[in-house]
């Protein structure tokens, strides 16, 4: 009777300690951890690479990777949180503007869906004309198309690059945001390289365009993790450097502004920390108009 008790408490510790936890990953392409969630959570198919532990048992998969979020209630982000600081001073641009990256180019756990893009939107819009291309569709803005794969790597966001709707359809400024997963997954020991493929791939797709490259925001689900975020976002600069010193249209976008307490899981920011997104985008956007290096989109 004890060893049957003592086997049944194992077995039991066993099944608590394979299952997600809350925010954490369930399932996808090539995934080997647990596919089942703590009790009060439901795995979530967010895209095929990509599931996700999220909170009450009502929420229900989208069907496929073109999703529009719902608003969590009549109040927008930009109504929530501070406005946007800025509008555009450089005007006269046809801006076709690729939104590239994971879960926060996708605008994942934003109230409205929207992310950083409808803000950024807001800013650049007065006076020029502005266009996000993408092949995905997320938010409650009417512009919304994107580019960002929840839970993709940098060797994910790189193959999604090459669909139709994104660097082929020629954007003339790309946003790269890319590598949070990679440190997640436990493979930031490549991701400098692979961003750095993925750089050369979009300025040989599109040889005309302003890359601006954002440092990663911070995570705060691990301890550890604020360094590998240092020590990466050092290797994104460093690659920017030297790749604006070989003559490229490249600028880096600090995410300096979003701290820790603006995160809603330890990962993905709160609206306010997408609004600080947003600003830190726009300003290094202007400096790319300014640099010359936004012309008329390509026709395509």
């Amino acid at each position: 009777m004890r060893f049957s008790i003592l086997f049944g408490l194992c077995v039991a510790a066993r099944l608590a300690y394979a299952q997600s936890p809350e925010w954490g990953q369930c399932g996808g392409m090539e995934w080997t951890g647990p596919t089942t969630c703590v009790s009060g959570t439901v795995c979530v198919v967010q895209n095929p690479f990509y599931s996700q532990c999220l909170p009450g048992p009502d929420t229900t998969p989208p069907s496929t990777t073109t999703v529009t979020t719902p608003k969590a209630s009549s109040t927008t982000a930009t109504q929530t949180t501070s406005a946007p600081t800025s509008t555009s001073t450089t005007t006269g641009l046809n801006i076709r503007l690729l939104p590239l990256g994971d879960s926060i180019t996708f605008g994942f756990t934003s109230s409205d869906g929207n992310g950083y893009r409808s803000a950024l939107h807001d800013m650049l819009q007065p006076g020029n004309t502005v266009d996000f291309i993408g092949s995905i569709s997320s938010g409650t803005m009417a512009d919304n198309q994107n580019e960002g794969h929840v839970g993709a790597i940098i060797e994910q966001i790189a193959q999604a690059a090459t669909n139709p709707a994104a660097l082929p359809a020629r954007p003339n400024v790309v946003l790269l945001m890319a590598g949070t997963n990679d440190l997640l997954d436990g493979i930031s020991a490549g991701a400098p390289a692979q961003l750095a493929t993925l750089v050369d791939a979009i300025f040989a797709a599109c040889p005309d365009a302003a890359l601006v490259v954002a440092a990663l925001t911070p995570l705060n689900t691990a301890a550890g993790q604020s360094t590998l975020v240092a020590t990466y976002n050092a290797a994104v600069a460093q690659l920017v450097n030297a790749r604006q010193a070989a003559g490229h249209h490249i600028l880096l976008a600090s995410m300096a502004s979003v701290l820790v307490s603006d995160l809603v899981d330890g990962i993905h920011p709160t609206d306010a920390g997408y609004i600080k997104m947003a600003n830190a985008w726009f300003p290094v956007i202007e400096q790319a108009a300014k640099n010359g290096w936004i012309g008329k989109p390509v026709a395509v």
